[in-house]
């Protein structure tokens, strides 16, 4: 799928060692968190998943980075200090920042490549298709892309964490070369933006922790593949921003 003319690639990519596939598969595991914060509300399953402590012991154990730990940490303050289960009104709170984060454009940030990408910023654009391309190319497709678009983040972080389960060479180039292209002009800014525009610490941590965690992975897919990080400049276009367009709400659960 990856294309030389567009992205420098080697020339005979290696495949993954024995110990770069448990690296991937770990970093998969690792963004199933995100995806379960980001896919749907937070419930009463998910909430004791991660108040177990199991998911937050294991990805202390796989980090590297100050910055990917520094953000787990506060990631795990804000669980901590949530309210002991899902019938406290706290949780109406928390899902009314979900649906701002992900549905409504309550933040004035957009879950979407094509808002931030398109030429009239506008739902289900382009970087939609070019997307759908990169699924269909590994035999994926999303359950309802009039729903939850196929450039929406949530099946984009969910094809990085297929991809990384496959543990091949081309698929480990093909993460690398779609976190750059497909996610790489607009994903920081919008978990930049949530970051410090959430009304919980929950989401604005979990967005913290989703970019240093993408960072992380980034790097180590450069590491084993040898492609170097290369994002495209996003458009510019000053008259309009990504946070000042309309937004058409849409969610589904996950693939």
């Amino acid at each position: 799928m990856t294309n030389p003319q567009r992205h420098p690639l080697p020339e005979q990519p290696a495949m993954p060692s024995q110990t770069d596939r448990a690296v991937m598969a770990d970093a998969a595991a690792a963004l199933a968190v995100v995806i379960r914060l980001f896919d749907r509300e937070l419930d009463g399953e998910a909430l004791a998943a991660l108040r177990s402590g199991d998911a937050f012991a294991f990805l202390d154990q796989i980090l590297e980075t100050d910055a990917a730990r520094g953000a787990l940490g506060e990631l795990e303050v804000a669980v901590s200090d949530l309210p002991p289960g899902p019938e406290d009104p706290f949780f109406d709170r928390l899902a009314a920042d979900y649906a701002d984060i992900f549905l409504t454009h309550g933040h004035r940030a957009a879950p979407s490549a094509s808002v931030w990408l398109s030429d009239d910023h506008t739902e289900r654009g382009e970087p939609m298709f070019e997307a759908r391309r990169w699924y269909e190319h590994w035999g994926i497709s999303v359950p309802n892309w009039r729903v939850r678009a196929d450039d929406h983040i949530v099946p984009m972080l969910q094809f990085v964490a297929f991809l990384l389960e496959q543990g091949s060479a081309e698929a480990a180039a093909d993460a690398a070369v779609f976190m750059d292209r497909q996610m790489g002009p607009w994903v920081g800014d919008f978990l930049g933006k949530v970051s410090v525009r959430a009304d919980t610490a929950l989401y604005r941590a979990a967005a913290a922790f989703a970019g240093a965690l993408l960072a992380e992975i980034r790097a180590e897919l450069e590491r084993i593949t040898g492609i170097a990080e290369q994002i495209p400049e996003p458009p510019k276009r000053p008259e309009v921003q990504p946070d000042e367009v309309a937004f058409l709400p849409g969610a589904a659960p996950s693939w």
